[in-house]
């Protein structure tokens, strides 16, 4: 779908230049953000050993159209900026000029919008081909997968599923010249399931959040939702201890690591939040001599992941690079707006977490100490961006003694510091992608790197 064909787009620039020319000396600059979306959603319920059965199907579009006016007004000069969602069958003149004037109630600091391209936009792969090509195929495929895998378990029941398959074009174009089209997948997938026999009083509810069929593997996260519903009446509480070691997997690590990344953004620096810079170490206290080290590259170029992008917020060409080394800062990142706030030179750095593998397997790794727990699932991990210290309870856990397995936890509650965590840790030599869907309380997310995390330092546990 080019949304740049879109007819109302014509409309759209004739009634904000037309505003733009009663206001020549305020009037600054727009921004026009077209954005088609489609939303094919699949309720079910379910028994033991046999598919699911729908009981609701709905295919959602929505079609937007929303536009940004800046202005420079007042004595000293400052920048208003208003966004505003566009109803195509009211009077868009209305509309601009309502825009208009709320933007003239915004004071910040001005800044120049960027009047050309930093580079050509790279020809990048945002979608999975298959939700792009068809997605009413690729949500049917996505169907079958499920029954196909559920209809064969028979040690749980599954009580109910949903299925959400996303598909996105946004466009944009402003005044100073700049326009680029992108389109994005994503898929959600849930399921309720209980252990037998039932009736009991513990159901186990977990999510699935994907960017392609590929990355969503439905049947393996099938697999580990019927794994920890049969787990949760064999488990005890673990051990309060003030030094543990834990294990991780790569979804917990890169949730670890892009709050670390987030304080590399120049924006932090501005706002003065904690903030990290060149030179800077990432750790709190001395390394240990066995410890791995970090290094990420942040790569807006990885095919189908959640933060690959031609172009950036501001609309420029996003930049690959080297971000840390060896636990080291090598830059930060920084983009038009905050660059000119601080004086330094925007380097349009962005894209999705590229993370150093370890040398081991996770097997090895367990073996190589006394006593572990491997985080299954937490409750709610939950992250300080501000200190990077992190906490939750244990959802299931496992516990290993010298490599071999001893019980199954629930219960206590985990914290740390990943400045000090980073301090004696290794990763292992299996390599997953991660991908977060950017939501209501959280930024989009994309990590290619190490499955697992052996933890060292600087966590503590609180339980019997």
């Amino acid at each position: 779908m080019n949304l740049s064909n879109d007819p109302m787009l014509p409309k759209l620039k004739w009634a904000l230049e037309e505003i733009k020319a009663q206001n020549e000396e305020k009037f600054y600059a727009w921004k026009i953000t077209i954005q088609h979306y489609q939303s094919l959603q699949t309720l079910m319920v379910g028994d033991v050993g046999s598919e699911f059965e729908q009981y609701q199907n709905r295919d959602v579009l929505d079609h937007s159209y929303q536009i940004d006016i800046y202005t420079r007004h007042s004595d000293p000069i400052v920048m208003g900026n208003s966004s505003f969602t566009i109803d195509p069958l009211a009077n868009l003149a209305q509309q601009v000029k309502k825009t208009y004037n709320n933007s003239l109630l915004v004071s910040n600091k001005p800044w120049d919008l960027p009047e050309k391209l930093n580079g050509e936009f790279d020809q990048v792969l945002t979608t999975d081909p298959v939700i792009g090509e068809n997605i009413t195929k690729a949500h049917g495929k996505l169907l079958r997968d499920i029954n196909e895998k559920i209809k064969t378990v028979t040690e749980v029941k599954a009580n109910s599923a949903e299925l959400f398959t996303n598909l996105k074009s946004t466009f944009f174009e402003t005044s100073m010249g700049l326009s680029g089209q992108k389109q994005n997948s994503d898929i959600y997938f849930e399921m309720a399931v209980e252990k037998l026999p039932t009736p009991n009083t513990q159901e186990v509810l977990k999510y699935k959040k994907a960017i392609s069929i590929e990355d969503a593997d439905l049947a393996r996260f099938i697999d580990e939702v019927v794994e920890e519903t049969l787990s949760i009446s064999e488990t005890i509480v673990p051990k309060t201890c003030d030094d543990s070691t834990i294990m991780v997997d790569g979804e917990v690590i890169s949730n670890l690591l892009n709050d670390i990344v987030l304080q590399l953004n120049a924006s932090r620096e501005y706002d003065k939040s904690p903030f990290f810079t060149k030179g800077d170490s990432i750790l709190s206290q001395e390394k240990s001599s066995d410890s791995d080290y970090i290094n990420i590259t942040l790569d807006p170029t990885v095919p189908v992941m959640a933060l690959t992008t031609p172009f950036t917020a501001e609309g420029m060409k996003p930049i690959k690079a080297e971000i840390i080394k060896d636990d080291v800062v090598l830059t930060q990142m920084v983009g038009n707006r905050i660059g000119q706030y601080l004086g330094v030179e925007p380097n349009y750095i962005s894209g999705n977490m590229l993370v150093n593998i370890g040398t081991k397997t996770k097997e090895e790794l367990l073996d190589s100490v006394d006593e572990c727990i491997e985080i299954i699932a937490f409750s709610s991990l939950l992250i300080n961006a501000n200190t990077l210290t992190w906490s939750s309870e244990i959802k299931l856990g496992k516990l290993y003694r010298k490599g071999k397995f001893a019980t199954m936890l629930k219960g206590g509650v985990v914290s740390g510091s990943i400045k000090e965590n980073l301090a004696n840790f290794k990763f292992s030599n299996e390599v997953i992608k991660v991908n977060e869907v950017a939501g209501g309380f959280h930024a989009a997310c994309g990590y290619v790197g190490p499955n697992h995390m052996l933890i060292k330092s600087g966590v503590k546990v609180v339980g019997e």
